[in-house]
């Protein structure tokens, strides 16, 4: 049997901490954080799909406003666009709550084998505060263009 690795501003392992039971943790702990990785990127994936399919939309619909025989489409394409949008930051979401779910027992895992990893790292929550208001600008976008568009063709 090999000694545990210390990590830096760790300690190591106390004796009932060895064997089957600490490799289940230590089993149990990485596939949490590849869960938690997964979720993260899968949320950035699709954000930046939607954030610049969003944005050719908007740039396709922007060329039709002032157009009379096009509002209906305009329209179309405008609440799509908002419902496109509504429906990754829902998903978003989701995924965050899954993540954070995964890093907390990852946390949990760290307490209980004296590790640090995760239990050091925090966060001001900037990101996601971030995140809502790009969302909510571009809802405003949306909500311009279908103005727009029934204002201007009047």
């Amino acid at each position: 049997m090999t000694e545990p690795v210390q990590q830096p501003g760790s300690q190591t392992a106390s004796p009932e901490l060895r064997g089957p039971a600490c490799e289940d943790l230590r089993i149990e702990y990485q596939a949490a954080q590849n869960s938690a990785q997964h979720h993260d990127s899968l949320v950035w994936s699709v954000t930046s799909i939607m954030w610049g399919g969003s944005l050719v939309l908007m740039g396709f619909t922007l060329q039709a406003v002032g157009k009379a025989w096009l509002r209906g489409p305009v329209t179309a394409l405008g609440l799509l666009g908002m419902v496109l949008i509504t429906a990754v930051w829902f998903m978003a979401f989701q995924l965050n709550a899954i993540k954070r779910q995964k890093y907390r027992r990852c946390k949990a895992i760290e307490k209980h084998l004296h590790l640090e990893q995760h239990l050091t790292v925090t966060s001001s929550g900037m990101g996601r505060w971030l995140y809502g208001l790009i969302m909510v600008f571009f809802l405003a976008a949306w909500l311009c263009i279908l103005w727009t568009a029934w204002h201007e063709c009047s």
